[in-house]
Formats: structure tokens, C-alpha cells, sequence
């Protein structure tokens, strides 16, 4: 069981195992920040409160009878609720978060202004009660029971399952009352059972977490295989991260990689191997692994992508070079292309859905650069909103542009659509006079940690991952566009401590006699009770 596993941690700590701590460190550490940002409403304070918590918990053995978990969440109230009494003004913190005073750089009112559908969804979320947020979190999340739970924030049981219940009902209630009046009813419900998941779904969409999918301008998917939906929300797949993945499978973990807690659905998508090294070319891309300790490996990160592609790392100063366990998997990719001919601008800006903003585009029709059309070729082209067409470049690189949802596909099911309706059409492949092509300029910076893979003991190994870092930086503009990609699995060993092993036959066993070179024993004998046992005359 969890509980046990914690305990024994920590039981091993107290033993002097350090890395044991440090494992529990990385399980919980996000969960009890996201806990006491819910009462602190402020990300800093957050995270300096979480350090206290640990180093409180590492320097005061735990009670008699308290699960890890349970002690870690009473320390956290108790340090949270300790800052607020003594600044005397939580009231102040609320009322600024809720009226969108920018505590920090990434509110979610700051973040989400651009989209209305999105800055309803997550003011939803955020209009609930701090008791609401924190009772469904610690019993839902935490799986802590309802008697911890009540202890921790100062409730009797049944109020508990009060706010749990009022809670879920109220969020429900605030979304379909800020409601998306130009949406059906069907959708309304479907957004309301969505963000009721999210909440509910575990630590990695703890609050902290649901602000991150809104910090950048795309979400990143790390397989190339994974279902997309109506529902997402700008996906992007670069394919950095799974050769730092393979390299972990296939170079130090050697097999498949799963985790001691529980199945992964997202470690059996990389597990795939669904896009490797050979599906690019060398001089597109760098990567290197190898022990963290020391300077060594990070000057070889440092040196060979300044060597290949003049570009330094947003990634490695986050990395521990300290840690005598660590070992560190590193890609970087880097590619930029320019097409034939460049596109004209001078159609100035296009509406994109129904958006009230417009956006800024690029395309070509005969009385606009006519001589681009020789970037264009039309793989196929059914009706307006059915139509694919490839983009030629000096540099080889081949742009696609499909039109269409990824509903319930991935990224690999939508490129086998286009490669099978290609050699299905039969209408001309060129781009003709009376042809109008408009595309919207694209640029794309975000980063993200794979919280899911983190902090969890890999099976068959002794490793684990810290981190699982991806960055990725895209433009498409009307003369061509690059991408640049990092990938980065900062993982560390828990320390190997040898353990006695106890070979003491006090209970049935079997032996046998057999001549050192012959198969098979000559002997055998099965002892289970005293008569053969030849007693201690010693003792009365």
C-alpha cells in the first residue's frame, strides 16, 4: 500500500538512506504547494511555505500513528495558516486575486484574457471556496480519509462530505451560469464534466497545473500517437522528447519503462518508440547522456549545441549537477526552412472561426505574388473545409497544412487521412490562377514538465525521473519558419544500501546430498517438525 511504502521511505531516511527523502520529496512536493496555495493565494509564499514543510518533516520524526501523508498535510496547514495570521490580511490576498490584481506575473486573469471560453472555465474553478477546493482535493486527490481530512482543516467529518458534495455542485452551477450562451446544451454539460475531472483528475492538474496549459500558446502532446479532441486546445508534437525516452529505455533502463505504483498510460504511449532517430536527419538534431555529477556532462550540452547550431540551453541550469546519483538524458533539434518563393502579406489580416480578433496571414492569388504558387502543391481537395496542401522549400523540408479536426485521432491516424486521400484524388495538383490561398502566421513558444512520469520508483531499476523537461519555439511566417525543440530526463538512483539477508532454517525445508559432478542427488531429506533435530542439551 502507499502508506507503507511512505513509512518505509521515510523509516529508511531516519536510517540514514537520503535519497529515500528525496523520492518522497518529489512525489509530494507539487501537491502541497498546490494545498497551501489554495489557502496563501500566492505562488511565491507557496513554494517557500512547501520548503519549510519538508525540512520541518526531515528535522521532526513523524508521530506515533500518522500516515507521511496525513503529517505532511497537518504541517502545511498549520505553516499556512501561521503566514496569513501573522501578515493579517488574508482578506486583502482574496479580494486582489479575485478582482485580477496581478499577484504574479502569470495570473490566470492575465493569461487568459485573449479567450473568453477559457477565462470562464478557470474563474469557475477559481470562484469556489478555499474549504470547497481543499476538502475535495485532500479526500478525492489525496485520498486522505474523511477523519484526516476533517482534522486538517478544522471540520467535523460531516462537513466535510458537506463541502465535498456542495463543492462539486457549485462548480458545476458557476459554469453553466457564466455559461457559454452560444453553445448548446450538449457542449455546456460536457465542458461542465470536464473542468469537474480536472479538478478531481490528480495531482499533476492541481491548480498550478491547469494555470500551466494557459501560460503558452499551445499544449504539448510528447507522442505523436496520442488521441487529440475538439476539446484541446492548440496541440503540439515535436518529436525531442522521445529520443531522450528511447535513449532512457533502451541505453540505461534497458526495456520498457513502468512504474512500481501503478500503470502510466502516457510511459505505454512512449514505450512505442513511435518516433526515433532515424526519421530525421543528422545535422538536425543533438543529443547526449550521461552521468549528471560534476561540470562534464553539462560543458558537452554547453559545447556541442553551440558547436552544431549556435544556440544555448533554457533547460540544463535547472538540472542538479551535484547529485552523485543523477544521470541526465539530454536532445536538442533545431531546424529552419524558406520557401521558394516568399508569400505576399498584402492581404493584410483574416478572420480565424469566429474569433473577434484578427489575425495576421500570408497566402498568394493572382493579384498577389502569383509566382509563390510555385511553393504550393495540392495533395488533395474535396471542398473548402476539406483540403490538404504541401508548401515547398529550398531546404527540403516539406510544410503540410490540413484542414480539418482532430477529433478522437492522433497526429499519426490525421497524416495516414491525408496519405490516403492523396492517392485517392485524381484533380490537378497545381495551383492555379483563379486559386486563393491564405494562411495564417503561427508562432509557438512553450515548455512543459511531464509531471506524471516524476517521482515515481521505475520498475526492475533503481531509478526515477525528477524531471521531464520539453521546450518547444516554432514560427511560420510568409518567407518560410524554423523549429527548435529541447528534451531533457533529469533522473537520479535511489541509493543502493545493502541489506542483511537472513538465512536461518527454523522452519520446513528440504536438502540434498549429490556428488559434485553428477545431475542428480543421491539424498534427500524433508524436515518439518523437531524428531530428526538433534536438541540442545543444555537447556532444561
Amino acid at each position: 500500500m502507499e502508506k507503507d511504502l511512505d513509512i518505509k521511505l521515510y523509516n529508511e531516511y531516519l536510517d540514514g538512506e537520503k535519497s529515500a527523502f528525496e523520492f518522497l520529496y518529489n512525489k509530494y512536493k507539487d501537491k502541497i504547494q498546490y494545498f497551501v496555495y489554495n489557502i496563501v493565494k500566492d505562488y511565491q509564499k507557496a513554494e517557500d511555505i512547501t520548503q519549510d514543510v519538508f525540512i520541518y518533516v526531515m528535522q521532526n520524526k513523524i508521530k506515533e500513528g500518522y500516515t507521511f501523508k496525513y503529517y505532511l498535510y497537518l504541517v502545511a496547514k498549520s505553516r499556512a495558516y501561521n503566514l496569513i495570521n501573522m501578515e493579517k490580511r488574508r482578506t486583502e490576498i482574496n479580494e486582489d486575486y479575485y478582482n485580477g490584481t496581478e499577484q504574479v506575473g502569470q495570473d490566470v486573469a492575465d493569461i487568459v484574457t485573449k479567450n473568453e471560453k477559457r477565462k470562464a472555465i478557470m474563474s469557475a474553478i477559481d470562484m469556489l471556496d478555499d474549504r470547497y477546493k481543499n476538502a475535495i482535493y485532500l479526500v478525492k486527490i489525496e485520498e486522505l480519509t474523511y477523519q484526516e481530512t476533517a482534522q486538517i482543516l478544522g471540520e467535523s467529518v460531516q462537513n466535510v462530505k458537506n463541502l465535498i458534495h456542495r463543492g462539486k455542485k457549485e462548480l458545476r452551477k458557476i459554469l453553466i451560469k457564466k455559461g457559454f450562451d452560444e453553445m448548446n446544451k450538449v457542449t455546456k454539460v460536457i465542458i461542465a464534466i470536464l473542468c469537474i475531472s480536472v479538478v478531481l483528475a490528480g495531482g499533476v492538474y492541481a491548480t498550478m497545473k491547469i494555470i500551466e496549459r494557459f501560460t503558452g500558446k499551445a499544449q504539448i502532446t510528447p507522442t505523436y500517437t496520442s488521441k487529440l479532441s475538439t476539446m484541446d486546445s492548440n496541440k503540439v508534437w515535436v518529436g525531442t522528447f522521445n529520443l531522450v525516452w528511447n535513449d532512457f529505455m533502451n541505453d540505461v533502463v534497458k526495456g520498457k519503462i513502468e512504474f512500481v505504483d501503478g500503470e502510466s498510460e502516457l510511459a505505454n504511449e512512449l514505450n512505442k518508440q513511435s518516433f526515433k532517430e532515424d526519421q530525421l536527419s543528422e545535422n538536425s538534431y543533438f543529443k547526449i547522456h550521461g552521468q549528471a555529477v560534476g561540470e562534464d556532462l553539462k560543458n558537452k550540452i554547453k559545447n556541442g549545441i553551440k558547436q552544431k547550431f549556435n544556440e544555448d540551453s533554457k533547460l540544463i541550469d535547472r538540472i542538479d549537477w551535484n547529485d552523485s546519483n543523477g544521470y541526465v538524458l539530454y536532445a536538442m533539434l533545431k531546424k529552419e526552412f524558406e520557401f521558394l518563393e516568399p508569400f505576399s502579406t498584402a492581404m493584410g489580416s483574416m478572420e480565424f472561426k469566429n474569433s473577434e480578433n484578427r489575425v495576421k496571414c500570408f497566402g498568394v492569388d493572382s493579384s498577389n505574388k502569383p509566382e509563390a504558387s510555385k511553393n504550393v502543391e495540392i495533395l488533395f481537395y474535396n471542398s473548402e473545409n476539406d483540403f490538404a496542401i504541401k508548401l515547398k522549400t529550398k531546404d527540403g523540408e516539406e510544410v503540410i497544412l490540413y484542414k480539418t479536426t482532430g477529433e478522437n485521432k492522433s497526429f499519426e491516424e490525421k497524416y495516414n487521412e491525408i496519405k490516403k486521400q492523396q492517392s485517392n484524388y485524381s484533380g490537378k495538383n497545381t495551383f492555379e490562377k483563379e486559386d486563393i490561398l491564405r494562411i495564417p502566421f503561427i508562432k509557438v513558444n512553450d515548455e512543459i514538465n511531464y509531471d506524471e512520469l516524476c517521482g515515481k520508483e521505475i520498475k526492475n531499476s533503481n531509478y526515477y525521473i525528477k524531471q521531464a523537461l520539453q521546450t518547444i519555439d516554432f514560427e511560420l511566417n510568409n518567407v518560410g519558419g524554423s523549429v527548435k525543440s529541447e528534451a531533457v530526463i533529469d533522473s537520479t538512483q535511489k541509493a543502493w544500501v545493502y541489506k542483511t539477508r537472513k538465512m536461518i532454517f527454523d522452519s520446513d525445508f528440504i536438502l540434498y546430498l549429490k556428488e559434485e559432478n553428477k545431475e542428480q542427488p543421491y539424498f534427500a531429506l524433508k524436515v518439518d517438525n523437531t524428531e530428526v533435530l538433534v536438541a540442545d542439551e543444555n537447556i532444561e
